[in-house]
Parts: C-alpha cells; sequence; structure tokens
C-alpha cells in the first residue's frame, strides 16, 4: 500500500510539473546567463578568489561609486573633442555595459530570484525594503546620466566637438527616459543623426522598463492599512 501511494504521490508530482508550465524556467535561464555579463560579476569572481565576500557596504559602494562615475563621466566627454577618440569610446562602452548590467540585475531582483530560491526550497530574503528601493533610485538616475553622456560622446565623435549646453544635454536625456519622448533628445543637438534615433529607442525602452520597476518596488513597500468598509 505505501508503495502504491509512493507511486501515486510521484505520478501527481510530474504531472504537476507539466502543468506548471516552462515559461518561468525558460527566461529564468535566459536571464541567469545574461547576469553573468557585467563588471559586479567579475568583481565578485576576483573578490571570492582573493577568500573575500561581498559585503552590503561593497555593494552600496559600488552602486554610489557608479552613480558619481556616470556623472563625472558626462562631464568630462563634454569638454573633451574628437582627438580623444579612444577615450570616447571606452567611455561610451563602460556606459553601455552599466546601463545593460543594471536592467538585468532589476529584473533579476523583481521577477527571478525569488522564483530560484522557491525552486531550490530556500527563504527569499532581503536586507531592507527601503534599501533596495533606495539603490533602485540610484541605478534610475545613474542610467539617464549614462545615456546624458552616451549622446554627448555621439555629439562629439559626429561633430568634433559640443554645441550646446551640458545642461540641455541632461535635461534632454531625463526627460527621454521619464516621458519616453524621442524627440527632446533630438531637439537638443539641433541636428538630426541616425545614431541618435537609435539612442533614444533604447533609452525609451530603458525607460519603461525601469519605470514598471520601479512602480512595482514602491507597491511593494507601501504598509497595509486597515479598511474601515471591510
Amino acid at each position: 500500500t505505501k508503495v502504491l501511494i509512493l507511486i501515486s504521490y510521484y505520478k501527481g508530482d510530474i504531472i504537476m510539473n507539466k502543468q506548471d508550465g516552462f515559461i518561468m524556467d525558460l527566461w529564468e535561464k535566459i536571464f541567469s546567463f545574461l547576469s553573468k555579463i557585467s563588471i559586479f560579476t567579475l568583481l565578485r569572481f576576483i573578490r571570492k578568489r582573493m577568500g573575500k565576500e561581498i559585503t552590503y557596504t561593497f555593494v552600496d559602494s559600488w552602486v554610489l561609486g557608479n552613480l558619481i562615475l556616470s556623472i563625472l563621466s558626462s562631464i568630462i566627454v563634454y569638454n573633451l573633442t574628437s582627438e580623444y577618440e579612444v577615450l570616447l569610446f571606452i567611455i561610451f562602452g563602460y556606459g553601455v555595459l552599466r546601463v545593460f548590467e543594471v536592467i538585468i540585475y532589476q529584473i533579476n531582483v523583481l521577477l527571478f530570484d525569488p522564483y530560484r530560491c522557491k525552486k531550490q526550497n530556500k527563504p527569499y530574503k532581503i536586507k531592507s525594503k527601503s534599501r533596495m528601493v533606495l539603490l533602485l533610485l540610484h541605478n534610475y538616475v545613474e542610467i539617464m546620466f549614462w545615456y546624458s553622456t552616451m549622446m554627448i560622446t555621439l555629439v562629439v565623435l559626429i561633430l568634433g566637438k559640443v554645441d550646446n549646453s551640458w545642461m540641455s544635454y541632461i535635461r534632454s536625456n531625463i526627460l527621454c527616459i521619464v516621458t519616453f519622448d524621442s524627440n527632446v533628445v533630438i531637439e537638443a543637438t539641433g541636428k538630426t543623426f541616425p545614431y541618435l534615433y537609435t539612442l533614444a529607442f533604447y533609452e525609451i525602452m530603458s525607460g519603461i522598463i525601469m519605470t514598471v520597476i520601479s512602480l512595482a518596488r514602491f507597491v511593494g513597500i507601501l504598509p497595509d492599512v486597515e479598511e474601515i468598509d471591510s
């Protein structure tokens, strides 16, 4: 009897697993792979080889440091000319990698990290909801400045130098990400470049993703309030 019950249990479990679908597992594996394409993953590997752990202080320093770096990079490229082509490409490449890293990380934290813990029968815990939202806001602002850096870099590479104020470039990219309007990016330069349309498209996509993630985070930390009509 016990054998039959055990067989019946496993059969039921197999049927249940088949009914669960595959879409979550598919995208979990995709984003698990994409998360490895990051500078932070490389740093974590190096620190692990050195016998050092990734602490909360290290993560906070990494996020804040990259935010400051994105602001400084926008100022640096604004004051450069096309003669510094190698440096411009290095800064541009780092900015692209950081935007990619941030978006993949935030999607993993929102959707797939809890799912991975559930699959492994482990509790999913975070240090603090408020800390998570603060780090998200840091990432959001950082992305705005990295896109501003990329835009200024393209202008310098194509025209040889900037043709507008630093603040106008920053303002146009912030508005593009927040309002999903690509025209503000084009208007900031006063000229039409094919590369700018492509950059504006990615800005809008990044803005949509980060806005959805931010809304989900803010809704998640709202306190439970008792209703009078309940």
